[in-house]
């Protein structure tokens, strides 16, 4: 018999992407959260991926301490902001065995995000290999 793998949250990646530089918005992120990348990328444009600072294991709390980030932000970091055609919450879930998993956000935290004209997106990471064996570490 198999061990039961767990669903549970993994992460929140804060995506960002622009035909232009942002470099100011990524110096101010630097102060707040963890950038844990920023790069032109072959497609010639500029990609980031930034995460919370705060290590708890809900979305609800990491998303919040991003938007104060976001809010806090300089006039002209903020105008680069704008210019991303990507803002996007990317909320990671290892998905387990669980039967049915909810990771709830709350309406008031929905309504900022998107009062912050960013998007959300889910992404689901397996962890079973296609055989069933659980997926190595």
């Amino acid at each position: 018999m198999t061990q039961s793998i767990a669903s549970e949250y993994a992460n929140t990646d804060f995506d960002l992407k622009s035909t232009q530089p942002f470099d100011q918005l990524h110096r101010e992120l630097l102060v707040s959260c963890s950038v844990l990348h920023y790069t032109k990328s072959d497609d010639e444009h500029w990609h980031a991926i930034i995460e919370s600072d705060d290590t708890s294991s809900e979305a609800a709390k990491n998303i919040g301490q991003m938007l104060h980030a976001l809010n806090t932000l300089s006039a002209s970091a903020k105008s680069e902001l704008k210019q991303c055609y990507l803002r996007e919450f990317n909320i990671g879930f290892h998905c387990g065995d669980t039967w049915a998993y909810v990771h709830a956000l709350p309406s008031e935290l929905v309504k900022a995000i998107a009062d912050a004209g960013c998007s959300i997106a889910l992404t689901l990471y397996p962890m079973r290999n296609p055989d069933g064996s659980p997926k190595g570490f």
